[in-house]
């Protein structure tokens, strides 16, 4: 297969092996076949493109002759030996499992990840894997959509051997060697029984339910199960290939699949920068972080984890020590989970090297600062970075939401700032909201970005506003929390129906107390608009109630973790409530798509907000930052593509139903660019068709 870059099985590449086949069957004197891919790898699979359909006058089942040309793979009656390099993934592993045999090098990975696409194995990796290394270990390999490694394969049985070779002769000279021991056995897996069937459906059960608590709302894990029933108890391959095909086009045509298709490419979209911003990055060996706490820790192990030498600032010894003492706890942590082993830990605990003086900075690439929200601090914080960094030093804030260009003005080198927001914990969060400000140079944005990259992040651009795209939208989602519980919805009742019936992975409130109610509550009383008979969590924070982290806030933590209702809050609500003039209404009057709307939509329209204001700059951004750093239901989409799914004229009807109501505030104000896009689609869905 030699199809650039990575050989997917697109409709040349398919054609041109089943071509090959067709050669080998009328070619008496062959007597084996070895497959393998040319370049970095076997073969990455379906060419995801092609998955929305086929060219105008074919179905896409017409134009899919893969399974096809696997079954012809399998049934030739010489042995077949597919010799695996780079990875064998989705269709390229399908291609590998309808070969009699199957060799890897050591660095290979093998892997069904269509379950991340809200899709499955579609081309008989449902039915073969399972004849391979038994139905529950498969269930659990295709649920996870996770690669395995070489090693793994072959203690599983996906492979038969690993190779030695280093180069691609070598390699080739192994597995002649290997398939000249084959000759005249061949090994089809279309033909193998499904080892200890019985004894394995028993377990698949609850390898699903594992899975369904990972992927909630997520329609592929229950077909994916059924597929792997259907490979027990079909009658023979073909059955259950017939199971498998009927699944898949189900998967296919449903709205998860089109979600999360529209994740993954919006992830890959959201590294490119736009032509202003294009330019070489600076490289990064050495790291300077400000702040030795949660999210600066975080950060550190983050640059640590990828071999940057990291050097971390506090204020006093007190902090670096506890800093420095929760970094060694969390890598010990994954020592024990054997994610990392002891030496790893070592190797990055030796990488980070604490300092309380500034000077220390003198060489770094690239500083975050990482200190909590006051924009006096930040700016102190840089006009000393200022004076210590080398000429050409990445300046990063890791501020939320404060004015970059205001932290950029106490520097000589406002060209060097950008913003750096990492989400809590900094070493578990994928995202990385990077923001530009007024004279962010090229250099700057392309190397904060590449940053992000290299320390196993999404980083996603944006522009420089209050809250700048995902704190800003969480404005008037949240203030529509509290209204809802102001007017009688209970506060655990609004968070049940965000996370068990929308998907959100954590409601309003329990997010509110993760994060700590004080944060913003000690910068209202800094900024004179502290006010507890108007603002729920100013009356909570004066009563000593912060959060999670001491144990009560809008909930209680008895335990420290589970949050239970608690009638104090309620208390507090009823008396704002009756301060405010807002009428309580019974809860049973408020239904539970009264609740998604009135939280959904407006952050809806603060996004089209922000990308009227072009402070995103395209909509699969907005849906990224949300998917990666809010805990937005993938299989959703993301707030934009969720939109579009349930109907922008809908949204923007809901906006104007809530205004009507009397709902005044500004975020029920419909976006000018929502108007403008109902509008259009308006007008072409009136447009009579051409005539022909």
């Amino acid at each position: 297969m030699d199809s650039a870059p990575v050989n997917s099985l697109s409709r040349g590449t398919r054609a041109g092996i089943t071509a090959g086949i067709k050669a080998v069957m009328a070619d008496k004197s062959v007597v084996g076949v070895i497959i393998r891919g040319a370049g970095r790898a076997f073969c990455a699979g379906a060419e995801i493109t092609e998955l929305s359909g086929a060219p105008a006058g074919k179905s896409l089942q017409d134009d899919e002759p893969l399974t096809e040309m696997m079954m012809r793979m399998e049934n030739l009656p010489i042995p077949v030996v597919a010799v695996v390099h780079g990875f064998a993934l989705g269709g390229g592993m399908e291609v590998a499992l309808s070969c009699h045999y199957r060799l890897a090098t050591k660095d290979a990975q093998f892997g069904l990840p269509e379950v991340n696409l809200g899709l499955l194995p579609g081309a008989g990796g449902t039915q073969r894997l399972p004849r391979v290394i038994g139905a529950a270990p498969a269930l659990e390999a295709i649920l996870s959509g996770a690669p395995m490694k070489a090693d793994k394969a072959l203690k599983l049985g996906v492979c038969d051997a690993v190779l030695s070779g280093k180069d691609e002769a070598s390699r080739l000279q192994e597995a002649l060697q290997f398939i000249a021991t084959k000759l005249g056995k061949p090994r089809p897996v279309g033909k193998m029984p499904v080892p200890d069937a019985a004894e394995a459906k028993a377990r698949l059960p609850a390898i699903l339910k594992a899975a369904q608590t990972k992927r909630k709302g997520e329609k592929a894990p229950v077909h994916i199960y059924k597929c792997v029933v259907a490979a027990i108890e079909a009658k023979d391959l073909a059955a259950g290939m017939k199971e498998e095909a009927r699944l898949f086009v189900q998967l296919l045509a449903s709205s998860e699949a089109r979600a999360l298709q529209h994740v993954f490419f919006a992830e890959r979209a959201a590294a490119k920068l736009p032509k202003r911003f294009q330019a070489e990055p600076a490289p990064i060996k050495k790291v300077g972080i400000i702040g030795a706490g949660t999210m600066g820790g975080g950060i550190a192990m983050s640059c640590a984890d990828v071999g940057m030498d990291v050097v971390l600032i506090d204020a006093t010894q007190e902090f670096l020590d506890r800093g420095l003492k929760v970094i060694a706890g969390n890598y010990k942590r994954s020592v024990e989970r054997q994610s990392i082993t002891a030496k790893q830990m070592e190797e990055r605990l030796a990488r980070i090297q604490p300092s309380l003086d500034y000077g220390a900075l003198s060489q770094v690439d690239l500083v975050v600062e990482a200190v909590f929200e006051d924009m006096k601090l930040k700016k102190d914080i840089f006009a000393r970075l200022d004076k210590v960094c080398k000429p050409g030093c990445i300046l990063a804030s890791n501020t939320s939401g404060l004015d970059i260009d205001q932290i950029a003005s106490a520097t000589s080198r406002p060209g060097d700032v950008v913003g750096c927001h990492f989400f809590s914990p900094a070493n578990v969060m994928k995202l990385l909201e990077n923001v530009f400000g007024k004279a962010s140079s090229p250099r700057t944005v392309a190397t904060a970005m590449d940053f992000g990259r290299r320390i196993g992040k999404i980083p996603c651009l944006v522009g420089n506003c209050p809250g700048f795209v995902g704190n800003r939208m969480l404005g008037p989602y949240s203030k529509e929390a509290e209204k809802l519980a102001l007017e009688g919805a209970p506060v655990d009742r609004i968070d049940r129906v965000i996370e068990s019936v929308f998907g959100m992975n954590m409601g309003p409130f329990k997010m509110n107390d993760l994060v700590g109610l004080d944060l913003f509550w000690r910068k209202r009383k800094t900024e004179g608009k502290h006010n507890p008979n108007v603002n729920v969590e100013d009356a909570l924070c004066d009563a000593g109630r912060f959060g999670q982290k001491n144990g009560k806030g809008f909930y209680v933590y008895e335990d420290g973790r589970t949050a239970k209702p608690d009638p104090f809050t309620e208390g507090v609500l009823e008396r704002i409530a009756a301060h405010r003039n807002i009428d309580r209404r019974p809860s049973e009057k408020i239904s539970d798509n009264e609740i998604i709307e009135r939280l959904v939509y407006p952050l809806i329209n603060e996004g089209f907000k922000c990308l009227e204001e072009n402070i995103a700059s395209k909509s699969s951004d907005i849906d990224i930052i949300y998917c990666f750093g809010y805990g937005f239901p993938r299989w959703r989409g993301g707030p934009m593509k969720y939109a579009e799914e349930v109907g922008l004229d809908t949204i923007l009807a809901g906006l104007e139903k809530y205004r009507r109501w009397g709902q005044r505030e500004d975020h029920w104000t419909p976006s000018a660019l929502l108007v403008k896009t109902v509008t259009e689609q308006a007008h072409k869905k009136a447009k009579p068709a051409a005539k022909l």
